[in-house]
This record gives C-alpha cells, sequence and structure tokens, in this order.
C-alpha cells in the first residue's frame, strides 16, 4: 500500500453508521444520511478517496445491528467527514476506527471513536482477523 501521513503508520480509516431496522425511521435517516455523504462528497467518491458500501438491512461481521460503511486513506478526508459526522449523524451510533497494522479486534476496540452510543461487537469474530 501506499506511504500514509496518518499518525503511527495508520493505513486508512473506515466509518461504520448503524441503525436499528426494526426502527422505520431510524432506517430512513440512515439511509438519507448515506445519500447526503454521497451528495455532499460527490467529487471524493468519484475521485476514488471515499468508497461507499452497501446499505445491509442484517448485521454482518462483527457488527450486531444493520449498518452501511465508508473508507478513506487520505487525511485531508478525516478532517472534513468526521466533523461532518459529528454534525450529521443524528441519534445514530458511527463507529469511526483506523486500519493500523495492528489487528481487526484493536482496530475495532482499543483505536476506535464511537459517536453516538457505542454498540458492543461480536469481538470474537474480530479475534480471528489480522
Amino acid at each position: 500500500m501506499a506511504d500514509s501521513n496518518f499518525y503511527g503508520g495508520i493505513v486508512s480509516y473506515d466509518i461504520h453508521t448503524y441503525w436499528n431496522n426494526n426502527n422505520e425511521e431510524e432506517r430512513q435517516f440512515a439511509y438519507d444520511l448515506r445519500e447526503k455523504v454521497k451528495k455532499d462528497f460527490a467529487k471524493e467518491i468519484e475521485n476514488g478517496d471515499i468508497r461507499v458500501y452497501k446499505f445491509w438491512d442484517k448485521p454482518i461481521g462483527p457488527h450486531p445491528i444493520n449498518m452501511w460503511e465508508i473508507d478513506f486513506k487520505k487525511p485531508e478526508i478525516f478532517s472534513a467527514i468526521v466533523p461532518y459526522y459529528q454534525l450529521n449523524h443524528g441519534s445514530l451510533s458511527v463507529l469511526i476506527h483506523p486500519r493500523s497494522g495492528q489487528g481487526a479486534l484493536a482496530d475495532h476496540t482499543k483505536h476506535a471513536l464511537w459517536l453516538g452510543h457505542k454498540v458492543r461487537l461480536d469481538t470474537s469474530i474480530l479475534a480471528k482477523e489480522k
């Protein structure tokens, strides 16, 4: 991978946005936020600086409730998108974690940042990943 300008050799960041599928208003807010990110960061997405992933209507991997994810590799994206999420996530829980090379478990727990309520992840799955 290309050299990182993040502290400590962090290669990239993932942002997971969670919602409860039993709450239609929360699901709609999560979907609308995803659309807003796609619109407000269209240039960065088109350039490949931000990748937007599937809107999951079921738990997947270590994530015990529904979520959607973005990732990015540039510090200038971090400085734009984290404040954006701080002001736009509403009541949704948001996990911001690095890909540090220290393993998925550490990245999703010890190195994680949270907006809103912290979601308890299935760390048994993360312990198996490198």
